[in-house]
């Protein structure tokens, strides 16, 4: 048990991992010695270690998957004090790459530093993102390594969803959508990224928050998060000095209400919640037009990849405010509310090349035959990570063929390396790359130093952000068909198998499992006493 020093308390779960393979090796006698598992106490005889020989003597490890935490050595012995360069790496080609090299960084979490041991030392080093890392004795004659470890930081928890289907590419989607979620469990809130965005942003924990009740049930992760932004965010100010941030911290409130009938935690923010929507309203003429800005942040935000100041990015954010206009009515009744959707309602009718702006729209209410043409149109072509869930979700609603679009993206990821789900990824991006794991040969791509874009140019790239998680909870909602309100009081039942066979599934309920086994034309669902099964379809 973890206790902060404001008395919050969470739990996690510290694992080692020994290295699956050794990349490479300069001047190291018995390197193979790093990849035996064995007792990690240093001791005077036993264990074999390996010898880094002189400055200039390394070893490039990879640990098989992403992870979140360091590495911890235990030096048996070695001339002196020693230092050693550690360099970690989210890609193989990031863990040779020094800061400023293809926009290398240590910003957030340092991933390139200089440590020092001495014999008889047991020590871990770093808290970052990484599966990879190069160790190299720096100064110093020689170092004996008895052991290197990469040591997990994961958060306990009790009970975790399971859903597997016929399709072995679409459960490893599953898997590693929800192992993303996991690696952000961090401190007890729900970070971004682990490398980079170690923070709690209000946008992106939307398909979070949404993921992490479908995945694990109710927890405490999630309201820290919200209480966090609430308690260091006035309501007439922007949260992360984003305007629709602050809406989407109001979506995050009813998500997380909704679901698990949580009354009391509403009636908690209910005041707060009202006076976001207020300044919304303030910021928003009868014409429509918004006036948002506070003389810092973005004014204008729905999402990077339509970040470019145009009169569409208004679109969005007029969608995302009526979303949460729409969001809070499912609850209660106000005023304030259908002014925002009668303000806005024109932003409807907009139309836009974007396809995360038109999800929203179709999101926030609007109706047209044409939105299914385009958001289907070059298939997983104007997807982003954090935007893949509610384009999938707009384009259920329209009726379209999804599997291929959802398997074509997120497997693209999956082919080449990942591991986890990154902050970003263009399909564009595979055409001659080679994989994570992988120097590129010769004419070859970087697909993690070569890429990016804003904010996340090349290695600056994170390759865990837990926004990216959310194809979770378009598997549960639209595949699986699944709806859960009111801490699994009700649930509603209605799955679309997309050419599926079989999928078998356990969803945490307040008070049990939700189990769905779906095999052909066979359906069944069962729930722990006291939850109404609604079936549609």
């Amino acid at each position: 048990m973890i206790v902060t020093a404001e008395g919050m308390k969470y739990e996690e779960l510290h694992e080692e991992w020994t290295p699956v393979k050794l990349v490479e090796v300069h001047n190291v006698l018995y390197s193979e010695w790093l990849m035996e598992t064995k007792s990690a106490c240093v001791s005077f005889k036993g264990s074999e270690c390996a010898k880094f020989d002189g400055p200039g003597s390394f070893v490039v490890l990879d640990f098989g998957k992403e992870l979140c935490g360091g590495i911890r050595m235990v030096t048996r012995d070695a001339k002196g004090m020693v230092k050693w360069r550690l360099t970690f790496g989210e890609s193989l080609t990031e863990a040779y790459a020094s800061i400023g090299e293809k926009n290398a960084t240590n910003d957030h979490s340092p991933r390139d530093m200089e440590v020092v041991t001495g014999m008889m030392s047991d020590l871990t080093f770093g808290q970052t993102g990484f599966r990879f890392v190069r160790v190299e004795l720096v100064e110093g004659e020689w170092a004996m390594l008895q052991s290197i470890f990469a040591v997990s930081i994961l958060p306990y928890i009790e009970r975790e969803a399971e859903i597997t289907t016929n399709d072995e590419l679409l459960n490893e989607i599953i898997k590693t959508a929800a192992y993303t979620l996991k690696l952000t469990f961090q401190n007890g809130y729900i970070w971004d990224g682990i490398k980079r965005d170690r923070l709690v942003w209000c946008g992106d924990l939307n398909p979070e928050i949404v993921t992490s009740l479908y995945l694990f049930g109710d927890n405490e992760n999630i309201k820290n998060s919200l209480n966090f932004l609430k308690e260091t965010t006035p309501a007439d100010e922007w949260m992360n000095w984003i305007p629709t941030y602050s809406a989407w911290w109001v979506i995050n409130l009813c998500d997380y209400c909704k679901h698990t009938g949580n009354k009391e935690y509403f009636r908690e923010n209910r005041e707060y919640a009202l006076e976001v929507m207020k300044h919304f309203d303030r910021c928003i003429r009868e014409d429509g037009s918004m006036n948002l800005t506070n003389g810092k942040g973005m004014e204008f935000f729905l999402d990077w990849s339509t970040y470019n100041g145009s009169e569409e990015t208004k679109v969005g954010v007029a969608a995302v405010v009526m979303i949460m206009a729409n969001k809070y009515l499912a609850i209660e009744e106000n005023a304030v509310c259908h002014r925002l959707l009668s303000k806005l309602s024109g932003y409807l009718n907009v139309d836009t090349v974007h396809k995360p702006i038109r999800a929203f729209q179709v999101l926030a209410g609007r109706d047209c035959a044409e939105d299914a043409i385009m958001l289907q149109e070059s298939g997983a072509r104007g997807f982003s990570t954090f935007m893949a869930y509610y384009i999938l979700t707009a384009m259920a609603k329209n009726g379209t063929e999804m599997l291929s679009i959802l398997k074509e993206y997120y497997g693209g990821m999956l082919a080449h390396g990942a591991t986890s789900f990154w902050e970003d990824f263009d399909i564009d991006w595979m055409e001659n790359s080679a994989r994570i794991d992988e120097i590129p040969k010769e004419g070859q791509n970087d697909i993690h130093g070569d890429f990016g874009k804003h904010c996340y140019v090349k290695f600056r790239h994170s390759l865990c952000h837990g926004w990216a998680a959310g194809v979770y909870s378009f598997v549960v909602e639209y595949i699986l068909g699944i709806k859960i309100e009111d801490g699994g009081k009700k649930v509603y039942f209605n799955p679309h198998l997309l050419g599926l066979q079989d999928i078998e599934a356990k969803i945490p309920l307040k008070k049990g499992w939700l189990k769905i086994s779906i095999h052909e034309d066979e359906r069944k669902i069962e729930a722990p006493k006291g939850t109404e099964i609604i079936q549609r379809g």
